[in-house]
């Protein structure tokens, strides 16, 4: 497997970075049906759950997203500006995934498909710019990509291996545009590829959903007794469709769940947070947060901007 080029942040004038929320989006996106909305406004706020330190990424870089069009709604999350002006220095923003996402993403220095990140990557501003990109609900990237899903895991890949467009020539060409007509070219590009979802994308994005917010779903026993789907079931529509396990899943909710309790304390309760999250012993939550956020829940709680 090949290691991922660094990822690099970028700036001018709004907000950015990949999945966020805040100005304006794509023009003509339509509201959903029969709930109006202001052009652009998303259908609701965007959580970025997997930013390790939120307070030092807002100060440092501004992040908007914009909503897809009725008919892209299956498949796409949004859109999604991030922009940045390191002149006080450069900034490195470490961030996990929240959930199996697959990004394409635009810009000067490097362009490409992100596929599910299982572990923390460390994002770094330099300079100033912007990336301009998409983000497709857990499972959609499934109907472009012709090969495994797990082929995309931890990994960024050229646009060309979906997209022929996206060639240097093409990107420069799409990049010499603002960033909504930059939206609005991409949307079209998406769209022309005629992406076909179906019943098992959808059961996946809801059997997400309803972990995300049942705290009694933390085993794949229970998620399957739930949707009445055997634990054989889950494992192959998720390596099909996400390439990565629901028990990954599971496990990051926990610790992301930690991670946002830790940092709402300036002493947090070490013993109770463990046990809170089902955790047997100290020593085993301490070993799967360092594992996937890269620190021990001390040094991470240090770590963070005040």
């Amino acid at each position: 497997m090949t290691d991922a080029p660094t990822p690099v942040f970028q700036k001018p004038a709004e907000g950015g970075g990949p999945g966020a929320s805040h100005e304006p989006g794509a023009p003509g996106a339509p509201g959903e049906p029969g709930e109006p909305r202001e052009p652009g406004e998303p259908r609701e706020p965007y959580e970025a759950r997997g930013r390790l330190d939120p307070l030092g990424f807002d100060r440092h870089v501004q992040f908007r997203t914009a909503p897809p069009p009725a008919d892209l709604e299956r498949f796409i999350e949004h859109f999604w500006v991030i922009r940045w002006d390191s002149s006080q220095g450069p900034y490195d923003s470490d961030q996990v995934m929240h959930r199996p996402y697959v990004d394409i993403f635009l810009s000067a220095q490097e362009s490409g498909i992100q596929g599910t990140f299982r572990g923390k990557r460390t994002y770094s501003a330099a300079g100033s710019g912007r990336i301009i990109g998409v983000r497709f609900r857990p499972g959609a990237f499934h109907a472009f990509w012709t090969g495994e899903m797990a082929d995309l895991q931890d990994k960024v890949v050229p646009l060309t291996a979906v997209f022929p467009w996206a060639d240097a020539k093409g990107i420069a060409a799409i990049l010499a545009h603002d960033d909504d007509a930059v939206i609005a070219m991409l949307l079209e590009r998406i769209r022309a590829a005629s992406p076909a979802a179906d019943g098992t994308l959808e059961e996946i994005n809801a059997i997400i959903a309803a972990v995300e917010t049942q705290e009694d779903l933390t085993t794949v026993a229970a998620v399957g007794e739930a949707f009445g789907r055997s634990e054989r079931w889950l494992q192959q529509a998720f390596r099909d469709y996400l390439g990565i396990g629901l028990k990954w899943l599971l496990q990051r909710k926990r610790l992301l769940a930690a991670a946002a309790e830790i940092r709402s304390s300036d002493e947090p309760d070490w013993v109770g947070i463990a046990y809170d999250l089902g955790y047997s012993s100290q020593q085993h939550f301490i070993t799967d947060f360092r594992t996937v956020l890269g620190a021990t829940p001390v040094r991470y709680h240090k770590g963070l901007t005040r």
